[in-house]
């Protein structure tokens, strides 16, 4: 029996105009090939794909933000999927946390952060 791990998955990562908004598309093309992921043109369009598992992708992220090619990384980070955090784990082991610390640390939106603290005090 083979079990696929969740990270195992092809994630396609989609750069619209991506010709246009970079100066040198070997570079990036270099950096995929290195992680094992590929980038491909969509058909005739302007637009490329990247596809690759969420692993090869997070460090294909790091490196594209260390060679400045920023919007890149952000469009990678936009599909990865986020990781789910307890909060009331985080609250529990740093009570005096702030709602913008809570924010920062899991990810959360703020409505979500001042509710899990709220629930941890006691009010909800």
């Amino acid at each position: 029996m083979l079990v696929q791990n969740k990270n195992d998955e092809l994630i396609t990562v989609k750069l619209n105009n991506f010709i246009h908004r970079i100066s040198c598309k070997a570079s990036i093309i270099e950096i995929s090939s290195q992680y094992g992921g590929s980038l491909k043109r969509i058909r005739r369009s302007r637009n490329w794909r990247l596809m690759a598992t969420q692993s090869q992708l997070i460090a294909m992220s790091g490196q594209l933000r260390e060679n400045n090619i920023i919007w890149v990384a952000d469009a990678i980070d936009n599909t990865l999927p986020k990781q789910a955090f307890d909060l009331t784990l985080i609250i529990r082991s740093t009570p005096a946390i702030t709602v913008n610390q809570l924010i920062v640390k899991s990810g959360c939106t703020l409505a979500e952060a001042r509710t899990a603290i709220d629930s941890a005090e006691g009010f909800l």
